[in-house]
């Protein structure tokens, strides 16, 4: 049988072999994949009840049902002052979906995307199963930072066409400043680059320093905005994104979505238009939870002689530097899976320039991350 190289060369990544391999232990903590054990706001479940109940499971338009992109338009206006019609927003499965069209509609075999790291390990995946070519630069540490703009431009040439952020970062929970912002746009404006703007996690921030690339005047010519309703609302098994770029990109992806899901699931569709309507409440109750949790985590990590935790700023994920226990990424995650029983995911999954740390995702109840966080302080600073 003939295998395309795509399929050969997409392995299976490390958050998901940490998370297979957790499920070999009957009493695991399991800190390893970004899925929120806060139920679905009430609201939203009902939603969907009364849309099946009322044989709303059809196909809809590949791009989305016209309630939904009216309330995104209306969202993305309220926080961005920008306003995307109809034709500029595009319904998609997940985040993961919106990422996919846009690689599809931008990239060609060849082509080249500068990514930010360390990064969500299906950003690169993506860009090569497009044959395109991911190029890397860290934004990990303040030296990584202040030259960001400088060793980005360094790596654009006459092959590369976008640039992928993540902010708030998964894994780091980083949140880019507007002056990091500034510097990148002014690069894609002179070399005619595409921003792809992941900010799926903007909801959750705990000290009010979210930028969108958005606000920068003249960006929304170049700008592919995605967004999902997985970790904002909880409801990750929906499947719900979107993205929101000039109309050639958000059609051309409408179009392209014909031949990947069709449409994204109409029940769905319409729990996600509820959220939007009631949005500020249910993200405050459900970041307000992270927050909690993610610091109380952080002050018991930050106990231990061999971890570096910084303080954190977002996301339900802490990135701590764990160098000083002379153990790698790797050798710690497994090391404590097996004597510990705590599964978490080691920092080179999210490549290179993570190694030397450890991503924990906050999906636990906070009494368990504490107690984790101690024993994963025991662990570290064992002589």
């Amino acid at each position: 049988m003939h295998l395309s190289d795509r399929a050969l060369g997409n392995e299976v990544q490390l958050v998901r072999k940490l998370y297979d391999l957790s499920k070999a232990y009957d009493s695991v903590v399991d800190l390893t994949l970004g899925d929120p054990d806060i139920p679905t706001p009430p609201l939203i479940r009902e939603a969907a009840e009364r849309a099946m109940e009322n044989n709303k499971t059809k196909y809809t338009a590949n791009a989305g049902i016209p309630e939904l992109r009216e309330a995104i338009s209306r969202d993305v206006a309220e926080r961005t002052g920008i306003r995307y019609s109809a034709d500029e927003i595009t319904v998609t499965a997940g985040a993961m979906g919106a990422l996919y069209l846009t690689s599809c509609v931008l990239l060609n075999p060849g082509d080249e995307i500068i990514v930010l790291e360390p990064h969500w390990p299906n950003y690169s995946a993506m860009v090569r199963m497009c044959g395109a070519v991911p190029r890397f630069v860290s934004f990990l540490g303040e030296e990584n930072l202040r030259n960001l703009a400088e060793n980005i431009r360094a790596l654009v040439n006459g092959r590369t066409r976008a640039v992928i952020i993540n902010s708030p970062s998964n894994p780091t929970g980083r949140v880019l400043p507007m002056k990091t912002l500034e510097e990148i746009a002014q690069i894609a404006e002179e070399a005619d680059l595409t921003v792809i703007t992941d900010e799926v996690y903007r909801t959750i921030v705990f000290d009010g320093s979210f930028r969108s690339m958005l606000e920068i005047p003249g960006m929304k010519e170049r700008t592919v905005l995605i967004d999902s309703f997985s970790k904002r609302f909880s409801m990750t098994g929906f499947r719900v994104g979107f993205l929101c770029a000039p109309k050639e990109i958000a059609l051309n992806a409408a179009r392209l979505e014909e031949n990947v899901n069709s449409c994204a699931c109409q029940f769905a569709q319409i729990a996600c238009t509820a959220a939007l309507e009631n949005a500020h409440a249910l993200e405050k109750e459900i970041s307000d939870i992270f927050e909690r949790r993610c610091r109380a985590m952080a002050r018991e990590l930050q106990k231990s002689r061999r971890i570096r935790m910084e303080a954190p700023q977002s996301t339900f994920y802490l990135f701590p530097d764990i160098t000083a226990t002379g153990l790698s990424s790797e050798e710690f995650a497994y090391r404590l899976l097996r004597e510990k029983q705590i599964a978490l995911v080691p920092g080179n999954a999210f490549n290179k320039a993570g190694e030397g740390y450890i991503r924990i995702a906050c999906t636990l109840p906070e009494e368990k991350l504490v107690s984790a966080a101690r024993e994963i302080v025991e662990f570290a600073d064992r002589e």
